[in-house]
Order: structure tokens, then C-alpha cells, then sequence
């Protein structure tokens, strides 16, 4: 009797000594899976150069101006106009018949905005309708050129629709705005977070974009981009400009969504808080699915979650419902402004 008292001891014991082992190793291990998707930039604050406007940018208002000339001609069917803004060697090889002949098959324009590329062209947004009824939103960028005391405009090419290869992160984020805004902002790109994921790099950063979505002004919006290190360089794996950007300067908390991996297999919400009384953030989907995050001492978020495959990702209507309130209860702006 004793010696059977004695064995289920040692059994017990035996069961005891495991499950601990056991516990340490969840514990262990999902630290582990926790650590891998941590922030390295530490989620402490905005840098302390949150500008809101490039410098020296009027300088670029002779090459800004020709180039909204000449597309406000052409919105305007006057393509005699358009074609004596032209370079003088390019009209000795295009005839005035001819010029408005190819624009007339292009389609008609809409009120384009433009802003400065860098000193020898520009970029410019508009909705292009074609002759078969279809619309086409265009960025292009426009080559001017300085002769005869004048700016002229040289020629006009739509922007490279992919990202060339970076040799680093930091080369990775300038490349992504000299893509989408052009050589001289590049410089305001401001890193907010940094978040390893999937074997890749989340990158959050700010820049000045001069024609951000639903603005007729320049302003300071954040995007998140998925980077890829495939030996040769890092490699763009979706996110940026795909859904809707986070607005800054306009709101106590600005959001953003975007999708990003092979096929848009993952969904990202994330944000800026710049009002440092935020507590406390909740938000809908428009599946329905419920977020909500303590603000208290973050200044920025992210919400990453996988696609099902069998919804589409909401790019145009990603909220359904938003809500920040500060430590006394009071509600706060956000950007964008909750649906309901």
C-alpha cells in the first residue's frame, strides 16, 4: 500500500514538473511569435519636422503655371491655344491639324491640377473622357523647358506604374513619392513606424502630397507600404496608395486602410494620433467586425488582419462607423469623418 501511495506520488509530481515545462514553452513560443511582429521604430511620437509645406516652392510656379495653361486649353477645346504653347521644335514637326487631331481622338479633359515635378517638369491629375464613354484618371507628368525668355511645354508620359527595386528602406519610401508626387517632395517623407511581418517591412511614413484625395490644396498624408527583401533589393508588396490614406493636419486622429501581400491577401486599418488628449478609439467594418484601442501614450496604430477571400476589400468605403474620445468622454475629430 505504501509503495502504491509512494508511485502515484511520483506520478503527480511527474504531471506537475510536465505542465510547467509545458506552460513555459506557450509562454516562451508566443512571445516569441509576438517579438516577430513588434515594432523596431518605437511607437513613441511624431517627428518634431511635421511640416506641413515644402519650401521654396514658388519657385516652381513658371514651369507649374505654362504646364496649367496649356491643359486648361485643351479642357477648353481651344487646341489653337494649346499648340502655341508648345516648344518651338516641336511645332516645326507637328503640324496645327495635326496636334488637334490626336487630342481630339485622346478624349476631352476635366480640370486638371497640377504642381511642380522638379525644375524641368511638372506633374498634373485629371479625368480624361474618351470618345467611347469610358473615363481614365490620369497623373502624368509634363516635361517643360526654359527658351526665348519663356517656358514652353516639350511633352507629356504617364509615370511608370511599378517601383523600381531599393537598395535600402529609406531609398524604398523616397522612390515611392518621387512615383506618385514627384523629385521634390521626396524630401518631406517623415518615418512614423516600422513593423516586421510575413518576412517583410510595414512601413508607415508621412510626406507632403500635392494633390491628396478629396483636397484642392497640398497637405501631409501617411500610407502604409509592405516591403520585401528578395536578395536584390527590397521589393514594393502592395499597400500605399490603394485604398484611402490617413489626412493629416485636420483631425485629432487621422485613419487609413490598405491592402497589401500577394493578391491583397492582408487588410491593414491604421492611423496617426496627433492630439495627444486621445484615450481611448473605436471603429466598425463594413463587415460588421469591431476594433477598438486605448490611445494613451501611442501616436500611431495598425490593425492587420487577413483577407477573406471570398469578400472584396472595402478600398472605398472602409469605415462603417469611427469614434475617439478623450480621458473626460468628449468626442474628438477624426479624419475621415465617421459615416454614421
Amino acid at each position: 500500500m505504501a509503495q502504491s501511495a509512494e508511485a502515484n506520488r511520483r506520478a503527480a509530481t511527474r504531471l506537475i514538473v510536465f505542465g510547467a515545462i509545458a506552460l513555459v514553452l506557450v509562454v516562451v513560443l508566443g512571445l516569441g511569435a509576438r517579438l516577430a511582429h513588434t515594432s523596431t521604430i518605437p511607437n513613441l511620437g511624431l517627428p518634431l519636422s511635421n511640416s506641413k509645406s515644402l519650401p521654396n516652392l514658388a519657385a516652381f510656379d513658371p514651369q507649374v503655371d505654362v504646364t496649367r495653361e496649356y491643359l486648361l486649353a485643351l479642357a477648353r477645346f481651344d487646341y489653337a491655344a494649346a499648340y502655341e504653347l508648345l516648344t518651338p521644335s516641336v511645332r516645326a514637326s507637328l503640324s496645327p491639324a495635326q496636334f488637334e487631331r490626336d487630342r481630339r481622338a485622346e478624349g476631352a479633359l476635366g480640370q486638371p491640377a497640377v504642381w511642380a515635378d522638379d525644375s524641368t517638369s511638372t506633374r498634373a491629375e485629371y479625368v480624361l473622357g474618351k470618345p467611347d464613354g469610358r473615363s481614365d484618371l490620369r497623373r502624368h507628368r509634363f516635361l517643360v523647358c526654359q527658351s526665348e525668355g519663356r517656358w514652353w511645354v516639350e511633352g507629356e508620359a504617364p509615370l511608370d506604374s511599378t517601383l523600381p527595386i531599393a537598395p535600402g528602406l529609406g531609398a524604398a519610401m523616397s522612390q515611392y513619392v518621387t512615383q506618385r508626387a514627384g523629385k521634390i517632395w521626396a524630401n518631406s517623407v517623415e518615418l512614423l513606424r516600422q513593423e516586421g511581418f510575413e518576412g517583410g517591412q510595414l512601413l508607415l511614413f508621412s510626406y507632403i502630397e500635392p494633390h491628396p484625395p478629396g483636397s484642392l490644396a497640398a497637405g501631409r498624408i501617411a500610407v502604409l507600404a509592405y516591403y520585401v527583401n528578395a536578395g536584390d533589393g527590397w521589393h514594393f508588396e502592395g499597400g500605399g496608395s490603394d485604398g484611402l490614406p490617413a489626412a493629416m493636419n485636420m483631425a485629432d486622429v487621422s485613419l487609413g486602410f490598405t491592402t497589401f501581400g500577394p493578391n491583397q491577401r492582408f487588410t491593414a486599418y491604421y492611423g496617426v494620433v496627433e492630439n495627444t488628449n486621445a484615450a481611448r478609439l473605436a471603429f466598425e467594418e463594413p463587415n460588421g467586425a469591431r476594433h477598438t484601442q486605448n490611445l494613451k501614450g501611442q501616436r500611431t496604430l495598425l490593425f492587420l488582419n487577413e483577407r477573406n477571400p471570398f469578400e472584396q476589400a472595402p478600398v472605398r468605403q472602409p469605415f462603417k462607423s469611427i469614434n475617439v474620445k478623450d480621458v473626460y468622454g468628449n468626442n474628438l475629430r477624426t479624419s475621415p469623418e465617421s459615416p454614421s
